[in-house]
């Protein structure tokens, strides 16, 4: 029926010219949406409408006093330009809302977008409950038809309720459900011997290159902080001596958050450690831009987040095609809940949680299903097996590493299974692979 209405609608506007609706040029559009809303009135007694208009207008006189008294909502009627309008929310998310800066970018990215849409334009200086249904609907059924976009539509519902509660209104009332996208049901994470092949990759011929990709990859699969974390992270953040660091979280307004890593991950020299890397490796291009950040380019400045993720994906992605920087938090997840279960026999939810910095459990609960899976072919520590059997005596920073014996016929796995020709219970498991060297 929905979709009856939205053809209707559209094919009328296409054959009059007149009806163009961009932003206010015309009132047309209420009259269409008049058409819109009907059906979802056919129900409901004249009774019931007027009683919920009263209690409506109710609301609203209440909300203009809440105006006046409450600083913290803002009136759009105070701004003359949608650009001040906009300014006026940054600055209400992130000072009074206290929210972190780059989600209100990316939500006023979409409500420009959203204003200048060519059929239902949303009015961002007067919400107006019909008309973002529905621009909301329109777009489900009509540009995506109920198939995909389901993601975009929920980050434009977001959008709004944005606005709204920047306006003291709360928009779950409109009753609007936006679509939701099936829980994905596969996870795809290389296996410990696979990850090791990536730290122990040469990436490239220049020295400090190669190991800031291999430190960077040896430090997120391990600990699994989040890439704006990564590229936040500082040097004074990182407590050796006592054996600890302090992850700030910016998804949560800077939050810190305390992790106690492996003793190998923080001060062996004969590791990929975050001593190796603060004495050793860093030193070498440090400047007068690098600041006190963990991880700096060949230049020795920091990284931006887009700028992090287009260097990794174009160094790592050629030697395993499944990698973006988020799976090696994927994989953390996964490798400390087999790590809980091998040993202490049960799946430590709670202490994975605290390590991720879950808001919720439910977060942490998802991986769960993924760890059964691959625990069933590799039921050892994950995280030992990338750390622990690395080799060798050698200055500070310089890592010899490992010989990772393989069959001459499997090469690093790309994410697919190999034949049961070249398969093995033996390779299955990275410990019996690694050989010292002499």
């Amino acid at each position: 029926m929905i979709n009856t209405t939205i053809n209707n609608t559209y094919n009328s506007i296409q054959t009059n010219p007149k009806n163009e609706l961009k932003g206010g040029r015309n009132q047309e559009w209420k009259q269409i949406l008049e058409n819109i809303c009907q059906k979802h009135f056919e129900q409901k007694t004249t009774q019931t409408v007027v009683e919920e208009m009263g209690e409506a207008k109710q609301n609203i006189r209440k909300l203009d006093v809440e105006k006046i008294k409450n600083p913290y909502i803002i009136d759009p009627e105070q701004y003359e330009t949608q650009e001040e309008l906009f300014d006026a929310i940054k600055h209400w998310w992130i000072f009074k809302y206290r929210k972190n800066e780059r989600t209100i970018k990316d939500r006023l990215r979409y409500a420009k977008k959203m204003a200048e849409h060519s059929i239902f334009p949303v009015n961002w200086f007067e919400l107006n409950t019909n008309q973002i249904i529905a621009y909301l609907e329109y777009k489900e059924y009509q540009e995506y038809k109920n198939e995909r976009g389901k993601f975009q539509i929920i980050n434009e519902w977001k959008t709004v309720k944005t606005f709204a509660k920047a306006y003291g209104i709360d928009a779950k009332l409109w009753g609007y459900i936006p679509p939701s996208p099936p829980k994905p049901k596969v996870k795809i994470v290389p296996l410990p011997n696979t990850t090791y092949q990536l730290i122990q990759h040469k990436y490239s011929k220049n020295l400090y290159k190669n190991a800031l990709i291999q430190y960077i990859l040896a430090h997120g699969f391990t600990i699994g902080w989040r890439p704006s974390e990564i590229i936040i992270q500082k040097v004074s953040d990182v407590f050796l001596d006592d054996g600890y660091i302090i992850i700030t979280e910016s998804k949560k307004n800077g939050q810190p958050r305390q992790i106690f890593p492996e003793k190998d991950l923080m001060t062996n020299l004969r590791r990929k450690s975050m001593k190796n890397w603060i004495e050793h490796w860093r030193p070498k291009v440090a400047n007068q831009y690098s600041e006190d950040y963990l991880y700096i380019q060949p230049n020795g400045r920091p990284f931006t987040r887009a700028y992090l993720g287009k260097y990794l994906n174009q160094n790592v992605k050629p030697v395993w095609n499944y990698y973006h920087p988020y799976i090696m938090r994927h994989w953390c997840a996964i490798a400390r809940l087999i790590k809980s279960k091998v040993e202490t026999k049960h799946w430590d939810i709670w202490d994975v949680k605290e390590w991720l910095g879950h808001d919720k459990v439910g977060t942490t609960e998802d991986y769960v299903r993924y760890a059964k899976q691959y625990y069933r072919n590799a039921s050892y520590d994950w995280i030992k097996a990338i750390l622990k059997f690395h080799k060798n005596t050698y200055n500070v920073g310089q890592e010899n590493g490992l010989i990772l014996k393989t069959p001459e016929k499997t090469p690093v796995s790309n994410g697919n299974n190999r034949s049961a020709e070249v398969c093995s219970r033996r390779d299955s498991n990275p410990c019996s692979q690694l050989e010292r060297l002499e």
